[in-house]
């Protein structure tokens, strides 16, 4: 829609006729632009905004770097614990 009002508004010989070409008084633009064209905007993006999320941690699991995680920590408590002076 907006390639073809370019293209008509790039094509008319004088201002004059821009008034009748876009019917801006009955809103004709406004009920164009909000029936089905920003639907075709919203389905160009991924809605599962945590995917990626979703796969770093089951990646993580798998690999098995949760138990390196879990015994880092355990390990480290430890030896906070033998080396600090109260």
């Amino acid at each position: 829609m907006l390639i073809h009002l370019i293209d008509t508004l790039a094509n008319l010989p004088d201002t004059t006729t821009i008034a009748t070409t876009i019917d801006v008084s009955h809103g004709s633009w406004l009920t164009s632009l909000t029936h089905g064209h920003f639907d075709l905007l919203a389905q160009q993006f991924d809605t599962d905004v945590f995917a990626g999320f979703r796969r770093s941690i089951n990646n993580f699991v798998k690999t098995g770097q949760i138990w390196a995680l879990l015994i880092g920590f355990v390990l480290g408590y430890l030896l906070r614990g033998v080396t600090t002076y109260s």
